[in-house]
C-alpha cells in the first residue's frame, strides 16, 4: 500500500531525530537556546543586510555528432549576465522579520539563427527556422522576485521564490541564470550537529525561462507536478564523519527517499581518503502519472587526497525499470520531450557535465583526478579530468504505458563521458575574486542508449564571474 505524503514526511522527521538521539544526548532545548541563538545577536533590518552584485559571463558551443543533412548541428550561445541580490537583516526580538529579493538580467551576444538553442537562453518562437530546426534566442531577457523571512532561535522559515537545495528538490545554477522555486521553506538547527530542513512547492522557472510560475515536473518522465513537498536532515557524529535522510513527494508521481555517509579518514601528514556513499529509492504513488516506478539507485566513491593531488574512484548502480529520475522545472518546450529541465537534485558520484549515466540496470564506473595548485605555489588555479562509463542499461522492463516508456527500446545501452576542467580566481589586486572557468565534455554513447542520455557530442562552457560586495 502506497504511504501518503504526509505519512512520508513523518517518517523521514521521525528518521532524523532518532538518527540524533542515538548519536548524541547533547541537545539545546528551544527554550534554552534563545539567549544566545543566531536571533538573539541580530542587529537589526537594516544593519544586517547585504546587497551582492555579479557578473557573469557564458559561452556556450555543443557539437552534436549524430544529426540529420540538413538540420542543425551545432549551437552556439554567448551572453552576459547582471544578477543582483539583497539580502536584509532579521529585525530584532524573540521573532525578526526580514525580506530577501533579487534581480537579474541578461542580453544575449551570440545565438542568432542557425546557432541558437534553448541551453542559455529563452528562444523566440517566431524566429525559427523550419527546414533546420533553429530557433532564435530571445536578445534579452531577465526576472526579478523575492521572499518574505521570519526567524526565531535558529529556526527560519521564507516564502516567496527561492533556491532550495536538498537531494530530493533543488534547483541548479550553472549557466547565465539560476533556477528558482516558489513556496515555502523551512531550516532549523537548533539541536547540536542537526540540519533540518523541508518544504513545500508549487511552480518555478529553469534558468533558460522568464515564466515565473512555470510548472514542476521530472527531468527524464517529462510528467507534470502539481506540489512536492519534501523534508530531511543532516547529522555530524564527528570530525570525520556526517550523514543525512531525504524524502520528498512529488504529488501524484513518486515518493523518492534518500540516504547518504561520509567518512573522512586522515590516513597520515598530508595523506587523506574521503569515503562517499549516496542511495535513492524512488516509487510511484498516488495517481502514478509517470506509471510504475520502482528504483533503487546508488553510488559509492573513494577519494584519495595527497597534498595538491586528489584521485577519484566511484561506481554507480541503477536498479529497476524505469530510469533515476529528478526534479525538473518547465522551460521553453512545456510539456514535451525536453521541455522540464533538470534541476540540482541529482547527488550520484557520476552524474557529470552532460549524462547522469541513471538508465535502468545500468552500471557505471568512474576515475577522476583533481589538482590544487594552490599547493604549488599557484593559488586560485585548479584543474579537473574525468572519465565515466555506463553498460547494460536496459529498459525493456519499463512500464509501456508510462512515462518512460521510450526506454523499451533500450536493451544493451552503453556510454561514455570525458570532462576537463581548468579554474582559476584572481587573489589580489583590483580583480580580486575574478574567476574564468573553461568546461570541455566529450559523451559518446550506442544507438539504445541515446534514447536515455541524448546524441553524441562534444561541448565546450567559458564563464567568468565578478562578484562585487555593494554592502
Amino acid at each position: 500500500m502506497q504511504l501518503n505524503k504526509w505519512r512520508v514526511l513523518a517518517l523521514a522527521i521521525a528518521a532524523a531525530t532518532a538518527q540524533h538521539a542515538f548519536a548524541s544526548e547533547e541537545v539545546t532545548p528551544l527554550a534554552q537556546g534563545l539567549g544566545n541563538s543566531s536571533q538573539a545577536k541580530s542587529n537589526g533590518f537594516i544593519e544586517d543586510s547585504t546587497l551582492h552584485l555579479e557578473s557573469r559571463n557564458v559561452a556556450f558551443y555543443k557539437n552534436y555528432k549524430n544529426t540529420e543533412p540538413g538540420t542543425q548541428n551545432y549551437i552556439n550561445e554567448w551572453g552576459q549576465a547582471e544578477l543582483l541580490r539583497f539580502t536584509s537583516g532579521y529585525t530584532q526580538g524573540v521573532i525578526g522579520f526580514g525580506v530577501d529579493a533579487f534581480a537579474n538580467g541578461a542580453v544575449r551576444l551570440n545565438g542568432g539563427g542557425g546557432t541558437g538553442g534553448s541551453q542559455v537562453f529563452p528562444t523566440n518562437a517566431s524566429h525559427c527556422d523550419a527546414a533546420t530546426g533553429s530557433c532564435q534566442a530571445q536578445d534579452a531577457y531577465g526576472m526579478a522576485g523575492g521572499a518574505v523571512k521570519m526567524r526565531m532561535s535558529e529556526t527560519e522559515l521564507k516564502l516567496g521564490t527561492l533556491m532550495p537545495q536538498s537531494p530530493v528538490f533543488g534547483t541548479w545554477d550553472g549557466y547565465l541564470m539560476p533556477q528558482h522555486a516558489n513556496g515555502g521553506l523551512f531550516s532549523s538547527n537548533e539541536i547540536k550537529n542537526l540540519a533540518l530542513q523541508g518544504g513545500h512547492f508549487t511552480s518555478g522557472n529553469a534558468d533558460n525561462s522568464t515564466n515565473h510560475d512555470g510548472n514542476l515536473g521530472t527531468a527524464y518522465g517529462w510528467t507534470r507536478v502539481d506540489s512536492a513537498t519534501y523534508v530531511g536532515g543532516d547529522y555530524t557524529f564527528s570530525d570525520s564523519l556526517s550523514g543525512g535522510l531525504h524524502a520528498a513527494n512529488y504529488e501524484d508521481v513518486w515518493n523518492q527517499y534518500y540516504a547518504d555517509l561520509y567518512h573522512h579518514f586522515n590516513i597520515s601528514d598530508g595523506l587523506s581518503l574521503l569515503t562517499s556513499l549516496n542511495y535513492y529509492k524512488t516509487d510511484d504513488a498516488g495517481d502514478a502519472r509517470a506509471g510504475k516506478i520502482n528504483n533503487d539507485a546508488y553510488s559509492i566513491a573513494l577519494k584519495l587526497t595527497a597534498g595538491a593531488h586528489s584521485f577519484t574512484v566511484a561506481h554507480q548502480r541503477v536498479n529497476g525499470n524505469t530510469p533515476f529520475d529528478y526534479l525538473g522545472i518547465s522551460g521553453q518546450g512545456g510539456e514535451s520531450p525536453g521541455g522540464y529541465v533538470g534541476g540540482g537534485s541529482i547527488w550520484l558520484a557520476n552524474s557529470s557535465q552532460w549524462a547522469d549515466f541513471n538508465a535502468p540496470g545500468e552500471k557505471s564506473y568512474k576515475v577522476q583526478y583533481d589538482l590544487d595548485a594552490g599547493a604549488l605555489g599557484i593559488p586560485g588555479l585548479s584543474f579537473m579530468v574525468r572519465y565515466v562509463t555506463g553498460k547494460d542499461a536496459n529498459g525493456t522492463g519499463a512500464d509501456v504505458h508510462g512515462a518512460y516508456s521510450f526506454e523499451n527500446t533500450v536493451r544493451n545501452g552503453e556510454e561514455w563521458e570525458r570532462d576537463i576542467e581548468v579554474h582559476y580566481v584572481v587573489q589580489e589586486g583590483p580583480a580580486k575574486d575574478l574567476s574564468f572557468k573553461i568546461r570541455q565534455a566529450t559523451y559518446r554513447g550506442n544507438e539504445d542508449i541515446s534514447h536515455n542520455s541524448g546524441a553524441d557530442e562534444d561541448e565546450i562552457r567559458i564563464i567568468t564571474s565578478y562578484p562585487l560586495n555593494i554592502f
